[in-house]
């Protein structure tokens, strides 16, 4: 990003680190200049999203029991709706990949082509939740992202649920450093760049909020989660990277695995349209 661009949650000037990415010195947003895509699934990662998708089902049904129709952005393979089905939500898939599209559709379930909130399938339609899982830090503007949310959650008691990596994690915190090193190549594999599915933003919890919020929403919950687990690992380096770096990466996340779930490079958000604080104060949100 250029000197010159603004950040999307406070306003500020981005300032260029090196090879194409920027920050925001005053909320630390950060950006990069990677082109968006509509992707392709990654691999290896289908063990800590399974842990996290069950997670946030169980969370919807404890905090929002009246909560039903949910859209997921990007819903890929369908793994989520998958896990939503079986927790006894009516989720509704979007995706911009029609072989995906159509192999969600294949397993009985309703899913809509396009991207979000362009797609011509959404029309009118409105949802009891809107979810991001691992889809939000590919949108090319945030603005334009939660504007659509406004107009496809119910108005009293829309949530929308974010799902993303934090820039303020131990791996995307030391990759940074050495980035700044000269040591370029962890960066870039955090951020994605070299795949059809690159990371085109950099959030931390407390970003987020600030983004959310200033465009109406209160935050319901935020909590940490996994980033990785051991089973699928390999398979999730080896997808886009060399086997040298692979093998040298696989064993340092092995080794430090206790440290790294400490201090997560993934987290999650729960935010309720409005100023509502029914949620906080009852430990659930109705939804009809």
């Amino acid at each position: 990003m250029a000197e010159g661009k603004f950040c999307p949650v406070c306003g500020r000037a981005m300032h260029p680190i090196k090879w194409g990415y920027a920050v925001c010195n005053n909320c630390k947003y950060m950006s990069s200049n990677a082109e968006a895509d509509s992707g392709a699934p990654v691999e290896g990662v289908e063990a800590v999203r399974k842990k996290n998708f069950t997670t946030i089902c169980a969370f919807i049904k404890q905090n929002f029991p009246h909560c039903n129709t949910v859209l997921d952005v990007g819903c890929s393979k369908g793994l989520f709706l998958d896990i939503a089905r079986v927790a006894g939500l009516t989720p509704t898939g979007l995706e911009p990949d029609a072989k995906l599209a159509e192999h969600c559709r294949a397993k009985g379930f309703d899913v809509l082509d396009g991207f979000f909130p362009g797609a011509d399938a959404l029309s009118s339609k409105r949802y009891d939740i809107i979810i991001f899982n691992d889809s939000f830090e590919h949108i090319p503007d945030p603005q334009r992202v939660i504007k659509g949310v406004t107009e496809h959650l119910h108005p009293e008691h829309g949530i929308v649920i974010i799902n993303l990596p934090t820039s303020e994690g131990l791996m995307f915190q030391s990759a940074l450093l050495l980035m700044k090193l000269g040591i370029r190549a962890p960066f870039d594999r955090i951020w994605q760049k070299s795949s059809s599915s690159p990371h085109l933003h950099g959030f931390n919890k407390h970003n987020l909020r600030m983004l959310l919020e200033k465009n109406g929403f209160t935050q319901r919950y935020s909590s940490p989660f996994p980033f990785y687990t051991v089973k699928g690992l390999w398979r999730r380096l080896t997808c886009q990277t060399s086997f040298a770096l692979s093998l040298v990466s696989w064993t340092a996340l092995i080794l430090l695995y206790p440290l790294f779930r400490l201090k997560s490079d993934c987290f999650v958000s729960y935010f309720l349209i409005g100023n509502s604080v029914q949620g906080q104060q009852t430990g659930g949100a109705r939804c009809e």
